[in-house]
């Protein structure tokens, strides 16, 4: 089956060279999104534009900070039964230099559908977005790697775009305790402790922001 790559940027020159390679590896067909290509409205219009360039069906849709593991393009050349409307991959984070195994961005807690048929599915969400199927879904074995935040100042420039989106509204020291506690973030050291505070940091801001709407 041959499938499409879909890439959205804000600027193609910070697009990792290992995104470019792996997705050329699995694809004839890998469709570049920035915004002064198309106006940024939020990230699931944005990657549903870049659905509708595509030439092939079947959508395999990554960051510009992503790529595959070449286990992941090993288990996708082999998927024989494509009756489906989408698969589930998990992702493997690298934060501030770390790969991240506990904290809520572990593979297991950090699994979408990220290969799927644009006939059966469309992104939904200002931020956060996800993959609506309609039809059966698989889970793939293998993971795509993503290098998140390298840096704080890099984290916060993010907190500030995503909650000025964000609609979900959670208790600050809840998010800390899932992430550091049910998450067990304690055993990623002080990666886990420093990354829980930062995510409770960011649902206060989205809080701060919601009330001062509203005033």
């Amino acid at each position: 089956m041959k499938i499409s790559v879909t890439i959205i940027t804000r600027d193609k020159n910070k697009i990792l060279p290992q995104c470019l390679a792996t997705a050329r590896q699995v694809s004839d067909d890998v469709v570049i999104v920035t915004e002064s290509e198309h106006k940024f409205v939020n990230f699931a219009d944005q990657k549903n534009y870049a659905a509708s360039l595509c030439k092939h069906d079947w959508i395999l849709s990554l960051d510009d900070d992503e790529w595959l593991s070449r286990e992941l393009m090993l288990e996708i050349a082999e998927i024989r039964n494509w009756n489906y409307g989408g698969f589930v991959i998990k992702r493997r984070n690298f934060i501030f230099g770390k790969e991240i195994e506990h904290t809520n961005w572990e593979p297991e807690a950090d699994k979408h559908v990220w290969l799927y048929n644009k006939n059966a599915a469309e992104w939904v969400g200002d931020v956060h977005e996800e993959v609506i199927v309609n039809g059966k879904i698989w889970n793939l074995k293998n993971c795509k790697m993503h290098k998140n935040y390298t840096t704080v100042e890099q984290f916060m420039t993010k907190l500030n775009d995503y909650t000025s989106h964000e609609q979900r509204s959670v208790n600050p020291i809840y998010e800390f305790l899932r992430r550091y506690v049910w998450h067990k973030g304690f055993l990623d050291g002080w990666h886990g402790l420093f990354l829980s505070y930062l995510m409770m940091i960011y649902h206060v801001v989205v809080w701060v922001k919601r009330k001062s709407s509203l005033s």
